[in-house]
C-alpha cells in the first residue's frame, strides 16, 4: 500500500478491519463498531482493494486473516492509537450510531427526487441520531454557503471546481427521451425529422440556465418547439404522460417515470453530453470525522 493509496483512502476502514481481526465475523465486528451488515461488507471489499489481498478467508471457523492481514496488524493497531491519541482532545473517534448533530446538503430536485431516499434510509440506518436537511443548489450561491460553513456538502455539476474546494465524482449522467406509451414518436425509427416535429416540455431551473438540450442545440440550427416550460424536474413524467409532449430527461428520472408506469423512454437522435455530479465540501471539513463518514456513505449509496 503505497502513500498514494494512503492519501485516498477512508482511514476509518482501520477500525473495520481491527474488528474483523478482533471477532474473526463480520457480523459481531459490524456490532463492535456500529455498522450494518452491507456497511460491513462494502468495507470488507474496499479494505480488499485497498491492499491487493484477501485478508480474511471465510471458513468454518470463522474469518481467517491471511498472512498479509497478520503482518498488517500491528500496524493498524498502531494506527489506530495513534489516531485516538491526536483526537483525544475533542473526544473519542466517529461512532455514526451516537452521533448526534445536522448536515447541511445544497443538491437540486433530481438528487432529491432520485437519490435522496437511499441517503435517507441509509442514514436512519447508520446514524439513527444525526439530522439531514437539503437547500436549494443555486449556481450564484452554493461556494458562498460552503466558504461560509452555511453547507456541508454540495452535489453539483460544475464546469470546474475551485481549487479551494475539496471533491470527488459522484455519477455520470446521461440523458434520454420520454414520451407517453402509445406515442406515434414510438412507433418507428426515430429521426431528427421526427424528434423536432413535436413540441416539448422543458426545464429551467431557477439560476435562469436553460435546458441540457437548448444547450446541446447552440452549435446546431435547431430550436425545439416548447410547449411547456417547468421549473421542477419531478413535474415532468406526470405532464409528458398526458399529453403528446415530449421531453429530455436524466437518465435516472426517465427510468423511475418508466418503472412507474407514466412514460416511456427513448434513445435521442442526436449527441447530448453527459453531466459529471461531484460531491463538494470546503477544506475545512475535510478532516472532520463526521464528514469523512458521510463522504464514505454517498460513495456506498451511489454505488
Amino acid at each position: 500500500m503505497d502513500m498514494r493509496n494512503v492519501r485516498a483512502a477512508d482511514l476509518n476502514l482501520l477500525l473495520v478491519f481491527e474488528a474483523i481481526m478482533a471477532e474473526r465475523s463480520v457480523t459481531r465486528a459490524g456490532e463492535r463498531i456500529g455498522l450494518t451488515q452491507p456497511s460491513m461488507s462494502n468495507a470488507l471489499s474496499r479494505l480488499r482493494a485497498l491492499f491487493g489481498d484477501e485478508l480474511f478467508v471465510r471458513t468454518p471457523e470463522g474469518m481467517i486473516p491471511t498472512p498479509v492481514a497478520l503482518q498488517a496488524s500491528e500496524h493498524v493497531k498502531a494506527s489506530i492509537f495513534a489516531a485516538e491519541e491526536a483526537l483525544s482532545v475533542n473526544g473519542a473517534l466517529f461512532a455514526p450510531q451516537n452521533a448526534e448533530g445536522t448536515i447541511t446538503l445544497l443538491t437540486n430536485d433530481l438528487i432529491e427526487f432520485t437519490i435522496l431516499p437511499a441517503i435517507v434510509k441509509a442514514l436512519a440506518q447508520e446514524a439513527p441520531k444525526l439530522r439531514l436537511r437539503t437547500r436549494p443548489l443555486l449556481k450564484e450561491a452554493f461556494e458562498h454557503d460552503l466558504d461560509a460553513g452555511l453547507a456541508d456538502f454540495a452535489i453539483a455539476a460544475p464546469a470546474n471546481v475551485p481549487k479551494r474546494f475539496d471533491f470527488y465524482d459522484l455519477f455520470d449522467e446521461a440523458f434520454d427521451g420520454i414520451a407517453r406509451f402509445g406515442h406515434p414518436i414510438l412507433s418507428a425509427a426515430i429521426t431528427q425529422e421526427t424528434f423536432f416535429s413535436f413540441r416539448h416540455v422543458t426545464v429551467c431551473h431557477r439560476f435562469g440556465a436553460t435546458g441540457v438540450i437548448e444547450s446541446a442545440l447552440s452549435d446546431i440550427d435547431k430550436k425545439l418547439d416548447i410547449a411547456v416550460s417547468v421549473s421542477n424536474l419531478a413535474s415532468v413524467p406526470p405532464l409528458v404522460s398526458m399529453t403528446d409532449f415530449i421531453s429530455v430527461v436524466p437518465r435516472r428520472l426517465a427510468e423511475i417515470g418508466t418503472k412507474e408506469g407514466l412514460v416511456a423512454k427513448f434513445d435521442l437522435p442526436l449527441e447530448v453530453p453527459s453531466i459529471q455530479a461531484k460531491l463538494i465540501w470546503g477544506r475545512g471539513a475535510a478532516r472532520s470525522p463526521l464528514s469523512l463518514w458521510f463522504r464514505d456513505l454517498m460513495e456506498m449509496v451511489v454505488r
